[in-house]
């Protein structure tokens, strides 16, 4: 399927959501760190009945414990962009994260979604009045969480886009510049002003604290979780700042290439977050059953999918979104017969072994 995206998406766009940071060996290395782990299946304990995949998140239950993770720029992929990520999602009943820079604005995603689980991911701009912009309209359109990523104090080195010379916002200008209070910030540089150039003044700010998301926590109405987190201390610090979960998450390997692989981060915050009676989620590097099912039986409550759907979205819009979603949602169901256990809360007792022995 990648192959195909490459073709229709072209080098450019294909590139720039293809690759990672630097040599991209995190990116590789976070897909490889999940295949290398293996779970040890019991016998004789009952097969998965109706709704043993049903799991609770922010917001609401989903079928099975899988959402589209928040990626940027869908219309580089297809037309319909994340209207159609979110559509599909929500017709197989899983859930979906949109970006702050997706292609299309929050009330235009949620008029086409459905009841779907949706949660609006947000940074924390140098202009705090436009994240709280975003957070408004995200409330008031019925997104049932915020999930603040903390991850990019700057932007990753991303080599294939250097060689391209891929400048990503002017390829595909995100919907973020539809925002009244972007609008208004725009207007006030007078005429002339580049909405890219604004958005390259806006973010990231490398200034960012906890202190930051605890005041996000405290302005929302909304349970917050907190994005980027790969170790028990800053675990500790986002619950410590109000948030109601943690995803542990590389940025899919787009940020550092010399950063540990997600999965060798997640026991670690399960523990702390286990203790704090708070959820954590899984993201980088999940492609097939057998990575949510690990993800899983290491602590996780739910995992977050990306690029298998953005190349769903390329070759064949929502609907191939809704098949490759739907194909995972049976694939883990087959999973968990073979694993002997009746339901994906039971996979926390599998045992998981990496080689040298190690969870």
């Amino acid at each position: 399927m990648t192959a195909e995206a490459r073709e229709v998406m072209g080098p450019g766009a294909y590139d720039y959501c293809a690759g990672g940071a630097g040599d991209e060996a995190a990116m590789v290395r976070n897909v490889a760190a999940l295949d290398a782990r293996v779970l040890t299946p019991r016998m004789l304990g009952g097969t998965p009945g109706e709704g043993a995949l049903g799991v609770e998140v922010p917001g609401g239950r989903l079928v099975a414990p899988i959402l589209v993770a928040p990626m940027g720029l869908q219309r580089l992929c297809h037309p319909e962009a994340e209207r159609a990520t979110a559509a599909a999602a929500a017709e197989v009943g899983l859930g979906h994260c949109l970006s702050m820079f997706s292609s299309e604005t929050p009330e235009r995603v949620a008029a086409g979604a459905g009841t779907g689980v949706r949660w609006q991911q947000i940074y924390l701009l140098r202009d705090r009045e436009v994240t709280e912009s975003v957070v408004r309209r995200a409330t008031e359109a019925g997104y049932r969480a915020l999930v603040v990523t903390v991850d990019v104090p700057v932007v990753g080195r991303r080599t294939r886009d250097m060689g391209n010379r891929f400048d990503r916002f002017r390829v595909a200008p995100p919907a973020l510049c539809e925002d009244p209070r972007f609008v208004e910030l725009l207007g006030a540089r007078g005429e002339g002003a580049s909405a890219e150039r604004l958005i390259d003044e806006l973010f990231p700010d490398p200034g960012s604290t906890w202190d930051d998301v605890a005041r996000l926590v405290a302005g929302s109405s909304l349970p917050v979780l907190v994005k980027g987190v790969l170790c028990a201390g800053d675990a500790k610090l986002a619950l410590d700042a109000g948030a109601a979960g943690v995803v542990v998450s590389n940025h899919g390997g787009r940020q550092f290439d010399r950063s540990v692989a997600a999965i060798e981060a997640l026991g670690p915050v399960v523990d702390v977050c286990d203790r704090a009676g708070a959820p954590v989620f899984f993201d980088s590097g999940v492609r097939r059953a057998s990575h949510i099912a690990t993800a899983l039986a290491l602590g996780a409550r739910a995992v977050l999918v990306g690029r298998p759907v953005l190349w769903a979205l390329a070759t064949g819009g929502q609907e191939e979104v809704r098949r490759v979603l739907a194909g995972l949602t049976a694939d883990l169901a087959h999973l968990l017969a073979i694993l002997g256990v009746p339901s994906v809360a039971a996979l926390r007792g599998i045992p998981v072994t990496a080689p040298g022995g190690g969870p």
